[in-house]
């Protein structure tokens, strides 16, 4: 597939690990969960997305992105019932030395000018605070398990997945699937597609949560 150089998203996230698991699941790591209302508010760290073939494309001068999208699903069952996407775009500027980083949500469209990669993966793989959703869509559910679950990718290789990427962040902001089925179930999501459509994937979920009575 051909490479794109779109104008994206931005922000990222953070947590730490590996890919999907042999069997067929994605791996449990650990979030920050404070509820405000019915809305949930994510914090967690993916500083591990960089590794040493990440971090020399992010050095090398041409612009980079790191997109994720963060869902939610009811436990037992494996169907969203909201998400929420976030991007960034990295260029190192070879001449000043800096790292140009554009941040992107449905709801903000941020820039910084930083001078080291740390500062990069603070800016897109720190997540603090993120808002999933809306309080309609967990209240409906109150007292039930839910679970959220993250997918980074690094420059997604198809033109639809841009392009449908670039639609929610223009169109949506509340959460709303309108049953596309990009934001399919979470087999479809983390096991079946296999993390294979971008130059570099990490997948993850949490453990489950009580929606607040």
């Amino acid at each position: 597939m051909r490479r794109w150089h779109a104008l994206l998203l931005a922000a990222v996230l953070m947590l730490a690990a590996a890919g999907v698991h042999a069997d067929g699941d994605a791996p449990v790591r650990s979030m920050l969960v404070r509820w405000v209302g019915a809305v949930p508010l994510l914090s967690f760290s993916a500083e591990d997305f960089v590794t040493a073939k990440v971090a020399e494309k992010l050095n090398g001068g041409l612009p980079q992105r790191i997109v994720t999208r963060v869902y939610a699903y009811l436990e037992p069952g494996d169907e969203p019932i909201t998400v929420t996407v976030l991007s960034c775009r990295i260029a190192y500027d070879l001449w000043e030395g800096l790292y140009r980083v554009q941040v992107q949500t449905e709801s903000s469209d941020r820039s910084f000018a930083v001078d080291d990669l740390r500062a990069v993966m603070r800016l897109c793989l720190d997540v603090r605070a993120l808002s999933i959703g809306t309080s309609e869509q967990f209240a409906r559910h109150r007292g039930k398990r839910v679970y959220f679950a993250a997918l980074l990718e690094l420059n997604p290789l198809s033109r639809d997945t841009v392009q449908r990427i670039q639609r929610w962040l223009s169109k949506s902001g509340d959460g709303q699937l309108r049953g596309d089925a990009f934001f399919g179930s979470f087999v479809s999501i983390f096991v079946s597609r296999g993390m294979g459509s971008a130059e570099h994937s990490l997948g993850f979920r949490s453990e489950s949560f009580a929606i607040p009575p």
